[in-house]
């Protein structure tokens, strides 16, 4: 099977380290690319994960904070959304976020809510150093830019055959 995998790409471009999704992208191989369907999200909202269909796996790919600059970060997003459905559930509340505006892993949950099932794939993600307004990325995130790739690379061909990844 050949499938193409919706990836969003979360950041904006022209804000440094915030662009690393947009920039990893064009490290990959056309023919690692030809298995994605590339979304720019901006910000990832719940209303886009909605279009993603029953039983196919996505990729989110965003810069993190709170990770040393540079360390890629991958984890489940069945993970992230029990973790964000906890938080909801009265745990531990982050300041300064409005409901236009939820973390990833709340974003995540009321997607699986409002989709009545849970998403599969990935979400990968890069430390991020600095996120003013310019296109210039800062060493760190700049050094782990083609391991980033890397990484997306081998989650998109685990998804895009899952057949072959059963039966190494």
């Amino acid at each position: 099977m050949n499938r193409r995998i919706p990836v969003f790409l979360c950041g904006e471009v022209h804000r440094g380290d915030d662009g690393a999704a947009m920039r990893a992208i064009r490290l990959l191989a056309p023919g690692v690319r030809r298995h994605a369907d590339l979304v720019a999200a901006g910000q990832l909202d719940a209303s886009m994960l909605l279009a993603v269909p029953t039983g196919s796996p996505c990729v989110v790919v965003d810069a993190v904070v709170g990770v040393p600059p540079g360390t890629i970060v991958a984890r489940p997003l069945a993970e992230l959304a029990a973790l964000g459905r906890q938080r909801a559930g009265g745990g531990k509340r982050r300041k300064g976020h409005s409901s236009h505006e939820l973390p990833l892993e709340q974003t995540l949950a009321l997607a699986e809510e409002l989709r009545q099932q849970p998403l599969d794939g990935w979400f990968l993600g890069i430390g991020v150093a600095d996120c003013q307004p310019g296109e210039t990325l800062s060493p760190p995130v700049a050094v782990a830019l083609p391991a980033l790739a890397a990484r997306l690379a081998e989650i998109l061909g685990q998804l895009a055959h899952p057949e072959e990844a059963l039966s190494c």
